[in-house]
């Protein structure tokens, strides 16, 4: 029992977003979103206006599906 939980845990992990785990990075409250201040923050070099820019449901934080867009439409570079 504890080989198969161990493996169904493994596979669920690998199978997160990569935009998920990048966005943690960005999320200094640890509240699943980025508000303005952390994307600043994590973002020095951003260009004004990227943050509304990204928040594309305007809802004043971005969600894991819009930082992934972003970065599919090259608005934001790739997690490193």
């Amino acid at each position: 029992m504890l080989k198969e939980l161990t493996a169904a845990t493994f596979a669920i992990a690998l199978t997160l977003p990569a935009a998920a785990l990048a966005s943690d990075a960005m999320d200094a409250d640890g509240d699943g979103l980025v508000s303005a201040e952390e994307f600043a923050a994590a973002n020095p070099d951003a260009a004004e206006g990227t943050f509304e820019q990204i928040d594309t449901n305007a809802d004043g934080a971005l969600a894991d599906d819009e930082i992934s867009a972003a970065r599919d439409a090259g608005v934001l570079p790739d997690a490193s």
